[in-house]
């Protein structure tokens, strides 16, 4: 480690330290300097060292400020870090189960979805390519997210975080619900939240898989959200175990299926009484003292219930539709809350806010 002052030092040795503190996700960033750690404050009324949750299995504290560095080292703005807070909140849930996912062989993602009218005020993709590589908010909030609790709980490769093949959606797995395209109500509203509240939802899945309907008609649509549902994906949400699968419909598809009448809560109805697959702790004829031979069930319930089920319209014109799952952590959604003056700085900043020139959504 260089032994100049930090203001000497460029900006490839500043990033080889904070590589080799184990402090990045491998890519280059923008160094917390004091000058920009307080610049990002600006977007919060808290008070620096205030808490906002503990995080890891050691229970780490994370601070106001130590989230504004990981937030100027992933190239978030100001304007950020009112939904920066919310994620944090949602991660430092005891119903998130995020250590769980942080540190399981499983090889987890966090997986983000924003909903409400933030989503328009920060650029938050929510149509083409939301789930995609292009887009500022998107890649850098949840980046910050992902290094805000790395940095936190101190979770380095094969130490704590025994993922058997890593997943690369860790820190990069964010988008907004396209609730002017959707049919049905939004996400948030669906969970208790009002419309006109901006929310983050987290959870943790470990599986994505893209999938098209063989005809867009609302029973294909049906079917294949459980004909594509891979089998080791299972959902069951209760007291004692909480899995579930997230489906992000395209919104052609959407409508296809609201036209029909369908509503969330009737598709979700139908997965469970429709999706049987062949169970896993069958074990044929058992012998019972009391009650005599037992014959365990063939066949479960991929979806045990519709509480296990969450749906989102996500995406813009094509047919293709994304399974997310099984999560084992939330999922958990917190409302955004925003400073005073926080309107000002979004307009200061509206140039780092837009979509670039040549995005189509």
């Amino acid at each position: 480690m260089s032994n100049k002052p930090q203001s000497e030092k460029s900006l490839e040795e500043i990033n080889q330290e904070l590589y080799e503190q184990g402090m990045t996700d491998g890519l280059a960033v923008i160094p917390p300097t004091e000058e920009r750690v307080k610049e990002m404050l600006r977007g919060t009324d808290s008070d620096p060292d205030k808490m906002l949750g503990r995080l890891g299995n050691n229970e780490n504290s994370v601070t106001v400020q130590q989230l504004a560095s990981n937030a100027v080292m992933a190239g978030c703005v100001p304007p950020y870090m009112p939904v920066l807070e919310a994620g944090v909140k949602a991660l430092a849930d005891s119903h998130s189960n995020s250590i769980q996912s942080s540190v399981s062989t499983g090889s987890w993602a966090y997986h983000w979805l924003v909903n409400g009218p933030v989503r328009e005020s920060l650029g938050i993709q929510s149509g083409t390519n939301a789930y995609g590589p292009y887009f500022r908010a998107n890649r850098s909030i949840a980046r910050a997210l992902g290094m805000a609790y790395r940095n936190t709980a101190r979770i380095h490769p094969g130490e704590k975080d025994m993922g058997v093949m890593g997943n690369p959606g860790k820190f990069s797995m964010l988008a907004a619900e396209n609730e002017e395209a959707s049919p049905w109500e939004p996400y948030h509203v669906t969970h208790g939240f009002d419309e006109d509240d901006s929310t983050i939802t987290f959870s943790a899945p470990n599986g994505w898989l893209q999938w098209i309907p063989e005809s867009n008609t609302a029973e294909q649509i049906l079917r294949g959200m459980i004909k594509n549902t891979p089998n080791s994906m299972g959902a069951q949400s209760d007291e004692d175990l909480n899995r579930t699968i997230f489906h992000a419909f395209n919104p052609y598809n959407a409508e296809e299926v609201e036209k029909s009448g369908l509503q969330k809560r009737e598709m979700k109805e139908y997965l469970v009484n429709n999706s049987y697959i062949e169970a896993s702790s069958s074990e044929g004829l058992s012998a019972s003292r009391e009650e005599g031979p037992v014959v365990e069930p063939f066949q479960e319930r991929q979806y045990a219930n519709t509480e296990a089920v969450k749906i989102a319209t996500i995406g813009g014109p094509g047919r293709w539709n994304v399974i997310i799952g099984t999560s084992i952590g939330g999922p958990v959604t917190k409302k955004i809350e925003f400073p005073s003056g926080w309107d000002g700085l979004v307009e200061e900043y509206s140039a780092n806010l837009e979509w670039y020139e040549n995005a189509r959504y």
